[in-house]
């Protein structure tokens, strides 16, 4: 537009013309508009949604393949925590099973009168404590506890009172009917049921890997664990011995039908005893177990062919090596054949049976028997033995005989059952074993060899006292001082007996050992295997055999009218020497 002229005006109808056709212009432009205003909306949502589809498909595929662990493990925590498996012993005697329980509770704040309230709770409630119910119900707290375990009909009859102010709450616990008996064994859980120790620990392992029956059998006998604590206790109290641990196993196949190790714990109240009655001794504890390694010693000389079974040692005067001397307190100071070496347990004659195999098959020996390594068995509480770091001539003389060289009860134990069982070493296993595989560690006739030596021992030597008319018992006695910073304390021994029955054809190996046991008049001052280990292992047998179907088997007329062991006055010249060692 010119700044000179002006528009021209409509007036009259023309305004519609003129509108009229802006409108219908604009109309059509607004038409158009609205289309590509929809087909773009229409773009966005679709991809949008392609976007939001895409990232939920992304992280769907996250979730269920790249996160599939801990999708397993929080379906394994989530098994864990509604059921567990009941675990039982050989005989389906229930050692640890759920239960649940009822609480009653209360909102003290909505009670008027808790000295009435607690009256009437009392006459349903018979465990209730009432001054207590009383007191804490006048209080104004939102939640009190006021009795556990109730039964269901007294869950009942709580509800029937009607007063919403009474509250009932269910929880699963996990029980344990034998208590103390199979605490190092079966274990713990949390109140959340989680596996805290033992096997039980062990299921909550195998649960992350796969489904677990519901019933665990293992191979515990619940009957043979009582006698064998009951007489544990008893020597302990006996000898005042600080700690002490029994171990049954059948040497055939590696099954574990006891372990006890003392002290121990109530598995329902597992807190309430200090740490030192949750230590394992049996699989967890390393001792230098003294003389009992003369068996292993033996039966590697032997099955080396490095020397001849009826070739005799001179145990005359102490055995000098560098600065050290190895010598036998109460030693017979004559010419011993390896049997008279274990019969006598003379430390002089082992460390020259060791000295006459090379180095590498000395070690080598040993680490086929598996003390180098720590087992592997079910118990998450296990442990490697305590090696020499130097394997010089010292330390080969002295570990013939058990010291200089730490290790489990449990380890000493299924060693000791290859040396009887065969020559055969199995793995230890707290559950039924099918088909045993096992690893031959010395030939059948070296096995044959020792068990003739092991039953002298018993027969005529230091393990006197481990004789049960009837069931022949074979073994080995051990008493070795304990470490300590420096060197040893003379005053402090841990004293084992190694063993097995019935000697003609060996079923169990067994292992009884005592923590720093106390000499008694009884003893006559000593405080040595051959007068309390060797003693409780005798005691064990005789409770046990019985109780395993092991049938009496006599040697001679003489043995079967000896239904009772001599006295210690009544042997005492015999035993005197023998069992100091």
């Amino acid at each position: 537009m010119s700044r000179g002229k002006l528009p021209l005006v409509p007036v009259g109808h023309d305004w519609a013309m003129v509108l009229g056709g802006r409108l219908g212009r604009r109309a059509g432009d607004l038409a158009q508009h609205a289309v590509e205003t929809t087909r773009s909306r229409l773009r966005l949502a679709v991809i949008c949604f392609f976007i939001v589809f895409s990232v939920l498909g992304g992280r769907l595929v996250q979730l269920t393949v790249l996160d599939a662990a801990p999708t397993q493990r929080a379906n394994a925590a989530h098994k864990q925590n509604t059921a567990r498996p009941i675990i039982t012993d050989r005989n389906n005697v229930v050692l640890a099973t759920q239960i649940t329980t009822v609480t009653l509770g209360a909102d003290a704040a909505e009670i008027d009168d808790g000295g009435a309230m607690a009256a009437h709770l009392k006459t349903v409630l018979p465990r209730l404590n009432e001054a207590r119910a009383a007191r804490l119900l006048s209080g104004k707290a939102r939640y009190v506890t006021l009795m556990s375990g109730l039964t269901p009909a007294q869950k009942q009859d709580v509800l029937a009172f009607g007063n919403p102010a009474l509250k009932l709450r269910q929880a699963t616990s996990r029980v344990y009917p034998a208590g103390e008996v199979t605490a190092h064994t079966v274990g713990f859980a949390s109140s959340d049921l989680r596996g805290l120790s033992g096997l039980e620990l062990y299921l909550d392992h195998l649960q992350e890997e796969a489904d677990v029956a519901p019933i665990f059998k293992t191979s515990l006998d619940i009957r043979v664990q009582h006698a064998v604590r009951d007489v544990l206790r008893d020597s302990m109290a006996q000898f005042s011995a600080k700690a002490g641990g029994a171990l049954i196993v059948d040497a055939h196949n590696g099954e574990i039908l006891s372990l006890v190790s003392l002290p121990d714990f109530d598995a329902n109240a597992p807190m309430r005893n200090g740490a030192g009655a949750h230590f394992n001794r049996m699989t967890l504890g390393v001792y230098e177990l003294g003389s009992i390694f003369k068996v292993f010693t033996a039966a590697m000389a032997l099955d080396s062919g490095m020397v001849a079974p009826h070739e005799t040692f001179d145990t005359t005067e102490p055995l000098e090596i560098g600065r050290y001397k190895i010598d036998d307190p109460h030693g017979e100071a004559r010419l011993l054949s390896i049997e008279e070496i274990i019969v006598h347990s003379s430390n002089i004659g082992s460390a020259k049976l060791a000295l006459r195999v090379p180095e590498e098959v000395h070690y080598d020996f040993l680490q086929r028997l598996g003390f180098t390594d720590a087992l592997d068995m079910e118990l998450p509480e296990r442990t490697a033995p305590l090696t020499p770091t130097r394997w010089t001539d010292i330390e080969r003389a002295t570990s013939s005989y058990g010291h200089g060289i730490s290790v489990t009860p449990l380890h000493a134990v299924m060693a000791g059952a290859a040396m009887v069982n065969g020559g055969i070493l199995y793995q230890p296993s707290l559950r039924k074993v099918g088909l045993p595989v096992g690893e031959r560690v010395i030939s059948a006739k070296t096995s044959a060899e020792l068990r003739a030596m092991m039953r002298a021992v018993v027969a005529s030597g230091t393990g006197r006292q481990a004789n049960v008319p009837g069931y022949q018992v074979l073994g080995k006695t051990g008493s070795a001082e304990k470490p300590q910073a420096g060197g040893y304390n003379t005053d402090a021994l841990v004293t084992s007996f190694l063993g097995a029955f019935p000697a003609h054809a060996p079923r169990y190996a067994m292992l009884v050992m005592l923590d720093e046991p106390q000499a008694t008049a009884d003893t006559y001052g000593y405080n040595l295997a051959g007068w309390n280990a060797a003693p409780a292992a005798a005691e064990i047998v005789r409770r046990i055999a019985p109780l395993l179907g092991v049938l009496p088997h006599f040697e001679n007329p003489d043995e079967q009218a000896a239904l009772a062991l001599p006295t210690p006055a009544q042997d005492l010249m015999g035993a005197l020497a023998d069992a100091s060692r």
